[in-house]
């Protein structure tokens, strides 16, 4: 009796272990990238606040994919100044890399995704193409100081399923729009990236990755 009530308490502690080893709420994903304040690279004598990169997250969930730039301050767009702001947030899926951008321009502002022949390396420039594939949700968050883009993911499906993959090669960009930028590329025209931001100001990037539909501290959506 002994060894019989000993073999049920195994039985019965099993699961309880194997669910300790697996939890059912996995810990949502956050501060995928992570950058110092007051690295900015720019050399005149702009205030670069808005465009200093502090952080950035990734997040998704079936249907749409929501990408953040932080930054250590933010105003809203102000169609009097004369400069604008760029925000670019980049990834890799199925071995294709992305582009997310945000132009907060003199004479309005745009949020578009590109697909790129190729993806920045840490401490490399270079000649880049990108194709638009389509409009993305922009949101500015001025209390979260959060630059928020959103997409259905159904412009990438051409380009990644997101499945049997990992989201990285995550980055993020800012950059004072006094030259042109890609802002109202229809989708379907490629156009060349390396002359068409402006004057960069801030980068991040990072090693980690994203596993789709992963949760997150990031809303998905706006």
């Amino acid at each position: 009796m002994f060894a019989a009530a000993s073999l049920i308490g195994a039985l019965v502690g099993a699961p309880a272990a194997h669910a300790a080893g697996h939890p059912a709420h996995p810990k949502p994903v956050c501060h995928l990238l992570t950058d110092p304040r007051g690295d900015t690279q720019s050399t005149g004598p702009d205030d670069d606040t808005q465009l200093d990169i502090v952080g950035g997250d990734f997040a998704m969930n079936r249907s749409t994919l929501t990408v953040v730039v932080r930054v250590a301050a933010l105003t809203a767009e102000d169609i009097t100044e004369p400069a604008g702001r760029v925000y670019e947030y980049d990834f890799t899926a199925n071995g294709k890399n992305f582009i997310a951008m945000a132009s907060l321009l003199p004479g309005g502002s745009n949020f578009e995704a590109f697909v790129s022949d190729q993806r920045i390396e840490p401490g490399q420039s270079g000649a880049r193409a990108a194709t638009g594939i389509g409009a993305m949700a922009g949101t500015l968050d001025l209390q979260a100081h959060e630059v928020r883009m959103s997409a259905p993911l159904s412009i990438y499906a051409p380009y990644a399923s997101f499945n049997q993959t990992n989201v990285d090669h995550m980055a993020a960009f800012t950059y004072r729009a006094h030259g042109e930028s890609l802002s109202g590329t229809p989708v379907g025209k490629a156009v060349d990236v390396s002359s068409s931001f402006g004057v960069g100001v801030d980068s991040a990037w990072t090693g980690k990755i994203y596993r789709p539909y992963a949760p997150s501290c990031v809303k998905v959506g706006r």
